[in-house]
């Protein structure tokens, strides 16, 4: 294995103490080759095209995309998206007022007259995932599943989005699923930090998932 690219949200960057010391290192530690952890807190899969394009080079052969954490949660459904990645003041800024407008929207109601979508819809979600598949070629593509929230109300519709990352997998030569939820639902007393992200036993964990299917497949 010449080199490991990893692109996600907060749980693949690893939060606090676990920052450069989660999932990607471990597995990257395991195999004694270089990685290059590219996580961004609060990416979706639209922020992800992005990450992959800039960061993928010849010497990746292997990728982690792992996105629907923030893909499959719920907002106001008529609230403009502002792209975390590549960020900028302006983006920030605008952010902000997006923030306290669908703050507001909350408080009067409108989210239960008007109605609530997906930050980024089943549909969307997997074209993303797609179009990041097809431009890492023939790489070794991996995708952990999405694991489980402490807030139970959201994991159905976690679960609906790691089964189009099954689909996918399924039908790319190149690409494995890696399975997780199951594993993290049993154990959502000792595998998190708080309520959405990894501590150092989850990410142990989702690290020896990982290592398990590259021995398995490469």
């Amino acid at each position: 294995m010449k080199g490991i690219l990893a692109v996600g949200d907060c749980n693949t960057k690893g939060i606090h103490q676990y920052v450069a010391k989660s999932y990607p290192e471990l597995v990257a530690q395991d195999f004694s080759c270089p990685v290059k952890n590219c996580g961004f807190t609060m990416s979706t899969t639209r922020e992800g095209i992005a990450l992959l394009q800039d960061n993928l080079t010849a010497e990746i052969d292997v990728v982690f995309i792992q996105f629907g954490l923030v893909d499959s949660y719920t907002t106001f459904r008529y609230a403009p998206y502002v792209l975390y990645y590549p960020d900028s003041f302006w983006r920030k800024m605008y952010r902000n007022v997006i923030k306290k407008y669908k703050k507001t929207c909350r408080k009067i109601g409108l989210n239960e007259k008007i109605g609530t979508c997906n930050v980024v819809s089943e549909e969307e979600y997997e074209s993303n995932i797609r179009e990041m598949i097809s431009r890492c070629g023939s790489r070794g593509v991996f995708l952990p599943e999405t694991i489980p929230h402490h807030d139970s109300s959201r994991n159905h519709r976690i679960m609906r989005y790691n089964e189009i990352l099954k689909d996918l997998a399924d039908e790319f030569q190149s690409c494995h699923l890696v399975r997780a939820y199951d594993e993290f639902s049993m154990n959502m007393d000792t595998y998190y930090h708080d309520a959405t992200h990894m501590n150092g036993a989850g990410h142990t964990a989702l690290s020896k998932r990982i290592t398990e299917k590259l021995n398995e497949v490469l």
